[in-house]
């Protein structure tokens, strides 16, 4: 160990090693040995000066404890942290400190004034240490490793440019655990606005095509085929109906290829409507079936006509577990509808998604994104907002759903992004960038 300090980005307090100051001598770190989420933690810090000096340091730590608690409740910007360097020029790790106190040993009251005191700092924090954070190469069809701004677009299709996604490649995560992850993005479309953003990651040992989970209207039965280049891929399906009982609408066979790369993971079927609808009766849910035979059917929502979309309720693929020593059977991925009245209704249906929830974040706006503006969600500290400018003012802007989000190294990590704009449309020519940074996470030092 090179040195240990607590404190804070531009405040640290060396405690032990290179660098260290009278009355500081040196410290011992008792890390407790858990399998839990959060431990325990005990350092002896050993001082040595004068009692003008030994005194100050007390005040010094005293003050960084009341920082933490501060923090805490929301009254001071900055958490605590331990900072530990392990080799010279090495790079550092971090772990924040919480409900901390400090205490002496029993003849610390007549050491004190005699030179010399040992105290025990006890602290509660997460049981990992993480490292700086640090930019992860991303790309799609617009760019390959890109870190300063990878394009992206609120659809994806055959398009060259029109990828709502980024891929994170195994060979960029080295992190021994799940790294929490740092997402920027930032609205580069200059109309409307962006209100509510979701971001999903699907994690694959294999796997990094996009396509997978993007089932367009022509891989869709039922109902009649149009074509029209507003729609994503220039075309929508027209569904029409007029039965009042649970009808199914439109459906997409999940070929063996196609199952064998979704299994095991869990998705929110996401429809894209071509255009808005005008029933305020109507609900959907989403079945999967071998043939006629139902092996899993969701909850029924609500499709609410002020939005251009639905997000149906998590469906995994297969429905349950299997011994996967074949391949899984494949499935029809089928849409019902149900609406009480005998009229006939029409939906207009351009894409259906697998949005993945291998990691998930919704954020529901309450301030919307203008051109330029950049939404910061960072994992690590579980904190986000909208910056007016990439050095402005910032804003509490977003309702968080979910979280956090994780890469896992050894994978490939492909990241979703759905925006939907102030009207509730997902307009799919809507452009912006996206900056993934992760902080490498660590057991063990």
């Amino acid at each position: 160990m090179i040195q240990i300090a607590i404190g804070e980005e531009g405040s640290w307090t060396l405690i032990d090693g290179l660098s260290v100051a009278a009355p500081f001598k040196n410290c011992v770190c008792f890390f407790e040995q858990s399998d839990k989420d959060r431990v325990t933690d005990k350092i002896e810090i050993f001082l040595k000066g004068t009692p003008a000096q030994i005194s100050t340091a007390i005040r010094t730590i005293e003050q960084i404890i009341l920082r933490s608690y501060l923090n805490a409740q929301g009254h001071y910007e900055n958490p605590q942290y331990l900072r530990f360097q392990m080799e010279s020029g090495g790079s550092y790790f971090y772990a924040e400190f919480q409900n901390p106190y400090l205490t002496t040993n029993a003849q610390g009251y007549s050491t004190h004034y005699k030179g010399s005191l040992m105290l025990a700092l006890f602290y509660q924090r997460s049981n990992s240490f993480y490292g700086d954070l640090e930019a992860l190469p991303l790309t799609n069809k617009n760019g390959t490793d890109v870190t300063t701004g990878l394009d992206i677009l609120n659809s994806t299709d055959y398009h060259a440019t029109y990828d709502s996604t980024a891929l994170i490649k195994p060979a960029d995560l080295i992190s021994p655990l799940p790294s929490p992850l740092r997402v920027e993005l930032i609205n580069t479309y200059a109309t409307n606005q962006i209100k509510d953003i979701f971001m999903g990651i699907y994690q694959h040992p294999t796997e990094d095509d996009e396509a997978l989970f993007f089932h367009n209207s022509p891989d869709l039965s039922g109902g009649s085929l149009l074509m029209n280049t507003g729609a994503i891929n220039d075309y929508y399906r027209r569904l029409t109906w007029s039965a009042t009982t649970w009808t199914a609408l439109t459906a997409k066979t999940l070929t063996l290829d196609l199952i064998d790369a979704l299994a095991g993971h869990l998705y929110r079927p996401f429809v894209h409507l071509f255009n808005s609808h005008a029933y305020t009766d109507l609900y959907f849910k989403v079945a999967l079936q071998i043939g006629s035979y139902i092996v899993y059917q969701s909850e029924a929502v609500y499709c609410d006509p002020d939005y251009d979309f639905v997000f149906l309720p998590p469906i995994s693929i297969p429905p349950n577990r299997v011994l996967r020593e074949v391949l899984p059977h494949s499935l029809d991925l089928v849409l019902y509808a149900y609406k009480p009245t005998a009229a006939s209704y029409t939906i207009d249906i351009d894409q259906v998604q697998l949005f993945p929830l291998d990691y998930a974040a919704n954020f529901l706006g309450f301030f919307n994104m203008a051109n330029n503006h950049r939404f910061i969600y960072d994992s690590f500290r579980n904190l986000h907002n909208v910056r007016m400018s990439a050095a402005g003012s910032e804003t509490v802007s977003h309702i968080l759903q979910g979280g956090p989000l994780l890469a896992t190294p050894g994978v490939n990590n492909r990241l979703f992004f759905i925006l939907a704009n102030q009207y509730n449309t997902a307009d799919k020519d809507r452009t912006a960038q996206v900056i993934v940074k992760q902080r490498k996470r660590f057991r063990i030092l």
